[in-house]
């Protein structure tokens, strides 16, 4: 091949690699100052094991800026003694309280918003940190639900 013909395909095969690195920018949930997660509420997860159809959902919106996690809880066929979110290390294990979130709830809805600090930040975003819902039969929590980021849409 002559040289002017491998220095205009070299030159094309340039190009083409500028434009292959400039189109992939880095983006997803960790870039943005506002995290959405949820969880998914049930006695499957509960230790000790709960037989209970008791079941919720768990709406989270976590500002990394403000460090403000505010949450939206429903629940349904339960009668809570508490909501509160906990965080264990594994994440499946029983862990000890982090945010006692309301003491005998009444209705099915807990909402509002808690700070959290740097260590509890970084339990969050890992997914170690559930909601748990003990009764007066299950001390220990009739309903479980980890929190877990929310899948990333472009």
């Amino acid at each position: 091949m002559k040289k002017p013909m491998k220095r205009f395909l070299l030159l094309i095969a340039g190009v083409l690699m500028l434009g292959f690195v400039t189109s992939c920018k880095e983006e997803g949930p960790h870039k943005d100052d506002i995290v959405k997660l949820s969880a998914v509420i049930n006695s499957s997860a509960t230790m000790p094991k709960s037989t209970s159809s008791a079941q919720g959902t768990g709406v989270f919106e976590y500002n990394k800026a403000t460090m403000e996690l505010k949450y939206n809880i429903t629940y349904q066929n339960i009668t809570p003694t508490s909501v509160n979110i906990h965080a264990a290390n594994p994440a499946w294990q029983i862990g000890g309280i982090v945010f006692p979130l309301a003491e005998k709830p009444a209705g099915n809805q807990v909402q509002g918003s808690v700070k959290l600090n740097v260590e509890q930040q970084t339990q969050l975003i890992t997914g170690m940190m559930y909601v748990n819902i003990p009764t007066d039969l299950y001390y220990y929590g009739e309903i479980r639900g980890q929190i877990i980021a929310d899948k990333f849409e472009e």
